[in-house]
């Protein structure tokens, strides 16, 4: 039987985020939680490292983030950067529905298009910048 992936998140307990977990919440930022300040998501090719864009984080892989308004601004995202934007949320008290389960796996079902949102922008920028 295959092991699965975990990443480590440390805030006041560990938290482990599969593979998975990181592609359902890409899904929720890329198809309708980032859609209103990002106009495109665009897989970095040297960095490639699944077929969909939503399983480039989880695998090591990088997305380029462009503005909606401004076309020369953009953001890169990786796996470091996700995890460091995980714990932000995590640690800022964003988990509102309880996604963080106290033996401190995660239930995506919690994390909505909103919350996906907030991740991802702590991940780029160390705050909710836009919303």
């Amino acid at each position: 039987m295959e092991k699965k992936q975990t990443f480590s998140v440390h805030t006041e307990r560990d938290v482990k985020l599969t593979v998975e977990n990181i592609d359902d919440i890409m899904v929720a930022a890329l198809e309708g939680g980032i859609n209103y300040w990002c106009s495109e998501a665009e897989v970095v090719e040297e960095r490639r490292c699944a077929d969909w864009g939503h399983e480039q984080i989880a695998r090591g892989g990088a997305l380029v983030l462009h503005d909606v308004e401004d076309i020369d601004e953009k953001w890169e995202l990786d796996l470091e950067k996700f995890l460091n934007g995980f714990k932000l949320w995590v640690e800022q008290g964003l988990d509102e529905y309880g996604a963080v389960q106290k033996d401190g796996t995660v239930d995506c079902c919690q994390i909505d298009a909103a919350c996906a949102d907030e991740i991802v922008q702590l991940a780029l920028f160390g705050e909710v910048t836009f919303g």
